[in-house]
């Protein structure tokens, strides 16, 4: 299955179908697997057989979906790296499948840095290496600094994007 997520409206949609929430009290309910800080259910969504719970890690900040079967027994976790902005004008139209079409977008809160001191150290740790971290904090302090950590540091750029939400330009 794929899951994409949009926080504004609390909407889940899994392949090709919207899954509105049905509950949105915020639970501890394990730890992060990039940090290891607890992470808090933001919705839960029926699914039929399953139930899914998307939360959050108070820490870092990624985003995850957990499945659990209808006796609230775990079956997977998934980091969601896919967001999308569902409006209301998009539910009235239909492609040729017949499907509510949606509008994939990057998060409306999403940030873009060209200055790698404003970006938060433990969202970077999460991604990069050290040597990477300090060779895009170098280029963007104009310092020197080696080209094959920075290249390799550029390689992971959409991943960061995908689980943070933070675009960066070094």
């Amino acid at each position: 299955m794929v899951f994409k997520y949009d926080p504004s409206n609390n909407f889940l949609q899994v392949d090709n179908t919207i899954v509105p929430s049905y509950d949105l009290t915020e639970n501890p309910i394990g730890t992060c697997s990039f940090c290891d800080a607890q992470i808090i259910s933001l919705s839960y969504h029926d699914l039929g057989d399953n139930i899914a719970v998307v939360a959050h890690c108070e820490k870092c900040g990624a985003s995850f979906i957990n499945l659990y079967d209808r006796e609230w027994n775990w079956l997977s976790e998934q980091p969601i790296s896919h967001f999308f902005t569902y409006t209301e004008s998009n539910m009235y139209k239909k492609d040729a499948s017949n499907e509510a079409r949606i509008s994939d977008s990057p998060l409306s809160e999403e940030l873009y840095y060209t200055d790698l001191s404003k970006v938060p150290m433990n969202k970077l740790n999460t991604i990069f290496s050290p040597s990477e971290i300090e060779a895009m904090m170098a280029k963007s302090l104009g310092e020197k600094y080696v080209r094959q950590y920075l290249y390799r540091a550029r390689k992971k750029y959409k991943k960061f994007q995908d689980v943070f939400g933070i675009t960066l330009g070094i």
